[in-house]
Order: structure tokens, then sequence, then C-alpha cells
């Protein structure tokens, strides 16, 4: 299934995996021999997955003849590995919970099953006796932009079809500003009230739109962009200086300037920079690491790997996350990638 592409878009999904499991890893195990992994920018590898998917689905969708074909090849690629993690999921808390295997095959475990399945990670997002001890009891954390992915892709042939009517620049742009407005009122509230559901609201699809649509943009204007070739690396550059200047990952001014700052830098990351080689050779392992590494690292807190060995946790976590996404590659999703419908 793997297949050589002219520019770097595989290797900036495997850093953008890669970065969020460091995130993970330094909160969640709370060793400070780990804190060299932490980054000042909290926001940026969830975001290259954003601006990368805003480029690469509305690719998708452009190139496929028919909208229910794009909808199959969407699914095809997150459904089968998301459900594979679920339930794989449910298995190691049956291994690793304080209740009896009776007690915990129980109703809160059917919870768990039905809501993750269905995207509502927020419904249940634990296990009965399952990482009790830890800081955060959470099973699976990184779940929950798959719903946020699963909406994008919805709206996109929607968008899609208005682009083909009005334009790119005619549809897009007003969008991404109605984001902002909802990204930006969202946060508002929750600063003003001290409620937390203001700022879970902040982070669905409608603030999101944020980073999909510069992705989406960069990919109408592909030609233009890569005519202008290190001018748009620079660009990003001097749009990132000034963003971070107002706090632009969080909630100052330059936060509207972020998700152009990081568009720029990904195209020229992309297509500016030289081929970095092929590394899916092996398998296209970014999303697999993406869904596995949580219950992964939770796993290893529970049983204190990390207070005995902090980097040898580390080293565990990365035998364990690669073996289980090759594993998902190679026997979930490249066959379901592979079947016609």
């Amino acid at each position: 299934m793997s297949t050589v592409h002219h520019n770097n878009f595989d290797h900036l999904r495997l850093l953008a995996a890669v970065g969020v499991m460091s995130l993970h890893l330094v909160d969640l195990s709370g060793e400070s021999a780990l804190s060299v992994l932490s980054m000042h920018d909290t926001k940026w590898a969830l975001s290259i997955f954003f601006v990368l998917s805003g480029y690469l689905v509305f690719q998708s969708c452009e190139s496929t003849p028919t909208w229910r074909a794009y909808a199959g090849k969407r699914l095809r690629r997150i459904v089968p590995a998301y459900m594979a993690a679920v339930l794989g999921a449910v298995l190691l808390g049956a291994a690793l919970s304080r209740w009896t295997l009776g007690d915990y095959l129980g109703p809160a475990t059917a919870r768990y099953l039905v809501a993750n399945a269905l995207f509502l990670n927020f419904l249940a997002p634990t296990l009965p006796g399952v990482f009790e001890g830890n800081t955060l009891q959470a099973v699976n954390g990184a779940l929950w932009t798959i719903k946020v992915e699963l909406m994008f892709y919805a709206t996109v042939p929607l968008l899609v079809w208005l682009v083909r009517r009005w334009g790119h620049w005619t549809v897009l742009l007003p969008v991404f500003v109605l984001s902002c407005l909802w990204w930006g009122g969202c946060i508002a509230l929750a600063m003003r009230t001290g409620k937390g559901i203001y700022l879970e609201l902040a982070k669905q699809l409608p603030g999101q739109l944020m980073f999909f649509l510069p992705g989406a943009l960069c990919f109408y204007e592909r030609e233009r962009l890569q005519r202008w070739g290190w001018r748009v690396g620079l660009a990003g550059a001097l749009l990132m200086a000034v963003s971070q200047a107002f706090d632009g990952a969080t909630v100052g001014p330059g936060a509207y300037l972020y998700p152009w700052a990081l568009a720029a830098l990904v195209f020229h990351a992309a297509f500016g920079l030289p081929r970095l080689g092929h590394v899916t050779r092996w398998g296209d392992l970014s999303y697999g690491i993406y869904i596995f590494h949580f219950p992964l690292i939770q796993a290893l807190v529970s049983l204190g790997v990390f207070k005995a060995s902090p980097w040898g946790g580390v080293l565990a976590l990365l035998v364990l996350v690669l073996a289980l996404a090759a594993l998902s590659w190679h026997f979930i999703e490249a066959p379901a990638l592979r079947r016609p419908r």
C-alpha cells in the first residue's frame, strides 16, 4: 500500500504523531526527568494534523469522482483502526482493572464501548477500576479529535460544492472568519464565567476550522505557492514570530495569525524542503501511533514503569507503540484501504 510521494507529507504526519505522544508522555508520567521532551508551544503537533487534513482531504474530495466514493475512502481510513483502539483498550483494561472480571464486564464497560464506538468519548472516558491511581483516569484522551476529524470530513463535500460555484477564497475565507468568532467567543465566555464547558466547545469543529481551512486554501493555491518557493517558508516564519509575540497559540490576538503561519510552514516543509526519503517504507504508522499511544502510556504509568526508570519507560513505550502501529497498518488499515468499497 505504501507509495513514494513527491512531498514530505508523510514525514509531517509522523512528526505530528510523535509530537502529540511526547506531550502526553510528559504530562501523564509526571516525571521531571522527561521534561526535556516538553515543548513551549504544546498546540503545534495537533494543529499540524488539522492543517494537513485540510490540504489532503480537500485534495481527496476534489480528486474522487463521487461523494459516495469519497465518504467510503475517508471512513475506511479512520474507522477500522479506531474501533480496534477502542476494543483494545477494553481488553487492556480487563488485564489491569482492580475489579474482578465479572464486575468489569458490566454496564460501565458496555457504556464505554458504546459511547466511544459512537465517537462520544466525553460521555465515557474511563473504564471501571482502570488507571484509578494515575493523575488522569481517562483511558484514551487522544480520541476526542477523531470526532472532530470525521465532522470535518462530512462538511468538506458541501464546501467543495460551494467552492466550485463561487471560488475558494469567496467561500473558505468567510468560513474561517466565522470559525475565529466561534473560537474567540467560547474562549471569552470561558474566561468570563470560569466554566470549562466553553473551553470544550472551543475545541470542537467550528473552532478547529481555523486550522483545517488554511490547509485547504494551500491546496487550492498550491501552484502559486510552489512558484513562490522559499518565500512561503519565510512568510510563515515571520507570521509565526508575530503570532508568538502576541501569545498566538493561546488567547492573544496572534491566535488568528497562528493557523496561517503554521499552514505556510507546513506547505514549505512539504514542498520546499528536499525530499526526506521514503518514511512509509514499512508502513504508514502515524495514525496508529496517534490512536494507540495514550492507553499505553497510562498502562506504563499504572505499572510504575516510569517511576522505576523514566527513560526505560520511554523505550518500552516506543517498542510497544511502534509494534501496535505496524500491526494496525498491515492487518487493519491497509487491508481496509484496499477494499473496493
